[in-house]
């Protein structure tokens, strides 16, 4: 990993592109056809209707539901994933629901295809409406949810005289101020921790390893709650955004992690959700060490963008859906990382992952990488449908797509479906470097 910083910043703007299909977040038994689930009713934005506000969309439903997946088409895209009922379309926390701001697409017909899907069967219900900007609307540029009455948006604000921030009641520990919070362990009581919005917290979270029971950290605006590193890079795991060493399920929703201290996220043997994050780092310098995921078996990332200065997904320990996510692909690191040596495992499915290439000159990783190691062995991917989309910033150069490096033998990269134009290896598009040798690709199930 080079240590040359970035010349020139460019933000990505894109749509959360995607849908699911392997990665289930909880196995349950097969269900019979009186389970199957049914959508009664989309709420908040009418059959022909025209929106120039804020519109808070919810799917109301029966049966047994796994998730519900909501598919925006028209000028703008957005794809969004709910797991738990209120199924709201951008998420919620609590009361606080974003919904859809018009402000965020572009103005045209748009329909909305929303899906609930069960181990019974899928339900579909479509709603058709015009979205019209009003001129004099000073609205934020993207979703945002109201905040709480107590909240600031003050970086380093404290809270009143007298008030607990924490306040914690049933297990709920809610931030309604920004403070500096250095490693915080989480005590093994709170079962959800929450982030207001405009609240920064500055530090990191470590869950104990003994800890058994689930944890969800969620904030209620993914842009203004933060979480950010204080102080320098540290090569310390328990410095991560999110850290631990416990075998649990760990939710991680709707906030903004940035410039952590290295990792944003490392929970190795947790299995985790990650859904609505927004994972950043904009030190421009290079070595940060600001990887994205590192997460146990079994884990899902969704709805979720991220723009890092080093490897955004690691697939090391396990089986992992990615699904509804943009990641930026920078000059250092890899936006898909399958190892460091003669370790790991894990299938990945790519159900909706659009990658940006976003460097002017070089790349130290491919999109798909693997470096180190020699013993034979081999990695899946598979994509479901179009389900990997390729993009490239304006003025910067396009990333090879795999990339087998630092002395990596006898590797192989196995990809299941996709377009065979995107996902087949090319003299131009896969590169062997640094000894590296009897490594392929092999693309089955394209079309």
């Amino acid at each position: 990993m080079s240590g040359m910083p970035r010349t020139r910043r460019r933000w990505a703007v894109a749509g959360l592109a995607v849908a699911a299909a392997g990665g289930i977040w909880a196995v349950v038994p097969s269900a019979s056809a009186a389970e199957a689930p049914q959508i009664t009713a989309v709420t908040g934005v009418a059959e022909g209707a025209t929106v120039s506000g804020p519109a808070r969309i919810e799917a109301r439903t029966v049966g047994r539901v796994e998730r519900v997946d909501f598919d925006l088409t028209g000028p703008s895209t957005v794809r969004w994933t709910e797991r738990a009922a209120p199924y709201h379309f951008m998420g919620n926390v609590g009361e606080a629901a974003p919904g859809l701001n018009p402000a965020t697409v572009q103005e045209g017909a748009y329909t909305l295809t929303v899906h609930a899907v069960g181990p019974a069967g899928t339900a579909s219900r479509t709603v058709r409406f015009t979205v019209r900007h009003v001129a004099a609307d000073p609205g934020p540029a993207t979703p945002v949810a109201s905040p709480r009455p107590s909240a600031t948006s003050a970086p380093d604000a404290a809270p009143a005289p007298d008030a607990a921030n924490p306040s914690v009641r049933d297990g709920v520990a809610t931030f309604t101020a920004s403070r500096t919070i250095d490693k915080f362990s989480v005590p093994d009581s709170w079962s959800r921790i929450v982030i207001g919005a405009g609240v920064t917290l500055k530090g990191n979270f470590l869950i104990p390893a003994g800890r058994t029971k689930p944890l969800t950290i969620a904030g209620e605006n993914a842009e203004t709650s933060q979480v950010v590193g204080n102080g320098p890079h540290v090569k310390d795991y328990s410095f991560a955004g999110v850290s631990t060493e416990a075998r649990i399920k760990l939710t991680l929703r709707t906030y903004t992690s940035r410039n952590p201290r290295i990792f944003h996220m490392h929970a190795k043997k947790a299995q985790l959700l990650v859904s609505g994050m927004r994972y950043i780092d904009d030190r421009d310098a290079g070595n940060n060490n600001s990887d994205g995921f590192s997460g146990g078996a079994n884990s899902v990332i969704e709805n979720t963008f991220i723009d890092t200065w080093d490897d955004s997904v690691k697939l090391y320990n396990g089986d992992l859906t990615i699904r509804n996510t943009t990641i930026v692909h920078n000059r250092n690191g890899a936006p898909i990382q399958m190892g460091w040596g003669d370790y790991g495992t894990g299938t990945l499915t790519i159900d909706g992952l659009t990658v940006i290439s976003n460097s002017e000159a070089i790349y130290n990783q491919g999109v798909v990488s693997w470096a180190g190691g020699v013993k034979a062995d081999s990695r899946t991917i598979r994509i479901v449908s179009d389900g990997l989309i390729r993009r490239t910033n304006p003025g910067m150069k396009v990333a090879p797509l795999y990339v087998f490096q630092d002395g990596v033998r006898n590797k192989t990269v196995k990809v299941e479906g996709g377009q065979c134009a995107m996902v087949r290896s090319t003299a131009s598009n896969t590169e062997h470097r640094g000894n590296s040798s009897g490594n392929k690709v092999v693309v089955t199930g394209c079309r």
